[in-house]
């Protein structure tokens, strides 16, 4: 049985819920509507849930994230229960770089999110950092994010002062991210900077888009032979995707990106091989690495 307008925070996986609309509702995004009422669940997810028809309105499907509510009486969102869990993932020894009572550091593997996604129960490097410090419940905030396909150094905040430190560090452009990427053959020109913007829409695929934000990403060829091109990224902006985009918009997507054209291979050959940033509790320099798993 449905639960008459519940609270944000009392939907779970497995719920069905109805919404009720004000007519002050009825000009907005079916997502927008939603990602109001709904706050523990990203926008993302519940565009997917949208497109997927988990949202009916009036009891009639609503499959389009960008429709408007109109003179909709009643929004029932079903949010599907979650998926059985995967195995523990473990971060062995060998895979922190750094743990103090700051900040946890680790050289996260491919195919793994940072936050699993909310819809579906799975293993993520929080979970696993929250293991590893053998407390379920302790503080640990992402202080960036890597793609689930990509590999290497990534920085866990351990408590709040820490990450909102580092988070004004990351804003200041006080952090300097490096990272590798094989590609089939060396860009032309070798060394450069690309500055394309890229629109990330909520509802669809980043690409590179002259209205989207600007974005550049500093790259340079350090080998390149019959087995590719070895490039070295840096990251000038944080877009969605900006190092895979822009690699594709030279001609060279990254191997394994099968979402920008990247050549077959058993993952994505995109790895965070070193961070560079102040430690929060006093400021001094600090610089982690990761190599490549590939070379």
């Amino acid at each position: 049985m449905s639960d008459p307008d519940p609270a944000p925070d009392s939907i779970a996986m497995g719920r069905e819920v109805d919404l009720q609309v004000e007519p002050a509702d009825h000009a907005e995004r079916l997502d927008h509507f939603l990602a109001r009422r709904v706050r523990t669940l990203p926008r993302t997810l519940l565009q997917r849930l949208i497109r997927e028809g988990h949202v009916r309105l009036d009891g009639r499907p609503a499959t389009r994230p960008a429709q408007r509510v109109g003179p909709a009486r009643r929004v029932r969102l079903t949010v599907p229960p979650a998926e059985p869990d995967e195995p523990p993932l473990r971060l062995p020894p060998a895979r922190v770089l750094l743990h103090d009572a700051w900040l946890l550091a680790v050289d996260k593997p491919a195919g793994y999110p940072v936050v699993a996604n909310l819809a579906r129960a799975g293993e993520d490097v929080v979970r696993a950092a929250r293991r590893l410090l053998d407390d379920p419940g302790a503080f640990v905030g992402p202080c960036h994010r890597l793609d689930r396909d990509t590999s290497g150094v990534l920085l866990l905040a351990l408590r709040p002062d820490a990450a909102a430190t580092m988070a004004r560090a990351f804003v200041d452009g006080r952090v300097r991210k490096t990272y590798a990427a094989v590609v089939e053959a060396p860009p032309d020109p070798p060394r450069g900077v690309v500055d394309l913007p890229i629109h990330a829409p909520g509802d669809g695929l980043a690409r590179i888009d002259p209205a989207g934000k600007p974005a550049r990403t500093r790259y340079r060829t350090v080998r390149a032979d019959d087995a590719g091109a070895l490039v070295l990224l840096r990251p000038l902006t944080g877009r969605t995707h900006q190092l895979r985009l822009h690699l594709a918009a030279l001609g060279r997507p990254i191997r394994g990106d099968r979402i920008h054209g990247g050549a077959p291979a058993d993952r994505l050959h995109l790895h965070a091989t070193s961070l560079r940033f102040p430690h929060p509790a006093n400021g001094e320099a600090v610089r982690l690495r990761a190599p490549p798993p590939w070379t």
